[in-house]
């Protein structure tokens, strides 16, 4: 146990090298936001909202001015997201949802694998995207493949799976996956990885390039700052480019180039360009070594005093990311109970608590005043 008091937390907040980043997010006073839609940058001013509404279209005084306001604020907004995630600009897209994205993907993926039938997406994926999936593959006319493990696919005939998406976090437990390792074996198999970084990017290290990914997909109003109503992102590698139609959506590939692209809110593309400057110039290693601190925090701090509260910390199999999953069969009166005293929680399932923990804008005073309150609105329930 490395901290039992505030006073240490507040040290600790005081030789955080990312502390300073904290005041440029629009975060409610006085609030704990754990629920992973925490911080969004500073709320556009009045004068940029007007020169929005000037150009929403493209114009100004009547005359075009070439490329559109929005797909300038998306480019803009894949050069700043390619450094945190391993990239290149030219790589992504910024648009849509992450389970419209997920489909644009898939479908991609099975036309540079034709005459394999099956898309593999892991179980832990949200209910929309596995419609979506499902979608895509009767699109298709494949079958999707719903898998809890990476083992799971040693069953299925190697010639048969043209892709594998998965989330680098699993949500399930909070565990790290290690994505190097799983896309080789994926290409062993002669399939594309598919990953979903909804989860990790700006708070745990993330290496598109070093994976090997062929494809990946993102939401922006988690850890990147996007604020509620954030568009997504999605990459294709630069090795496929060259099999899909040039598409001029945000001066960048689509991974569905020839089919449908939708145009995104120029104020939200904005949002989450703004979001993603703050973290510009940030290494990506230290985002990743602060995160693991506040969640070994936490942690050590539930161990110091919550042993008798029947309360379980879910311990994932592999390396923790940036969430930790708790267990209690009265988790939706502690949900409540929490919100009460400020603290803002997930709660995905009857029995369980998702807490996530966002480098950039939580503080480690924040993290130990969450397990102060999370301990009385224990003894409270029970």
């Amino acid at each position: 146990m490395w901290t039992s008091t505030r006073s240490v937390a507040e040290a600790l907040d005081h030789t955080d090298a990312l502390a300073d980043l904290r005041v440029r997010y629009d975060l409610p006073p006085g609030l704990i936001r754990l629920d992973g839609d925490s911080g969004g940058p500073l709320r556009t001013t009045p004068a940029r909202l007007r020169r929005f509404v000037m150009h929403r279209h493209g114009t100004h005084t009547g005359r075009p001015r070439g490329e559109s306001e929005w797909r300038r604020e998306a480019r803009l907004a894949a050069i700043a997201l390619a450094p945190l995630i391993g990239a290149a600009p030219k790589e992504l897209t910024v648009g849509e949802s992450t389970s419209i994205n997920l489909f644009k993907a898939l479908l991609a993926a099975a036309r540079l694998r034709p005459g394999r039938p099956v898309l593999a997406v892991g179980r832990d994926c949200f209910t929309a995207d596995r419609f979506l999936a499902k979608s895509a593959a009767e699109f298709i006319g494949g079958r999707l493949h719903l898998f809890n493990d990476i083992s799971e696919l040693a069953a299925l005939p190697c010639d048969e799976v043209a892709v594998v998406a998965l989330s680098h976090t699993d949500l399930r437990t909070g565990a790290v996956r290690d994505a190097s390792a799983i896309t080789a074996e994926i290409h062993r198999r002669g399939a594309l990885a598919l990953w979903d970084l909804s989860h990790s990017a700006g708070a745990l290290h993330v290496d598109l390039h070093g994976w090997r990914a062929d494809f990946a997909i993102g939401c922006g109003h988690k850890y990147l700052g996007g604020g509620a109503g954030a568009p997504a992102y999605s990459f294709v590698a630069d090795r496929h480019r060259g099999t899909f139609p040039v598409c001029t959506t945000a001066g960048v590939l689509h991974p569905l180039a020839d089919g449908f692209t939708g145009s995104a809110s120029t104020l939200s593309v904005s949002e989450l360009r703004t979001g993603l400057s703050i973290l510009a110039g940030i290494d990506v290693a230290e985002l990743a070594a602060k995160t693991a601190s506040l969640v070994q925090l936490f942690v050590d701090r539930l161990d110091h005093y919550c042993a008798d509260t029947g309360i379980e910390v879910v311990r994932p199999p592999g390396p923790t990311g940036a969430q930790i999953l708790l267990r209690h069969e009265r988790a939706q009166h502690i949900a409540d109970a929490l919100f009460d005293r400020d603290i803002v929680v997930e709660h995905p399932a009857p029995d369980l608590l998702r807490l996530n923990f966002a480098p950039s804008w939580l503080r480690y005073v924040d993290v130990w005043e969450a397990a102060e309150q999370l301990h009385a609105a224990l003894h409270d329930v029970n």
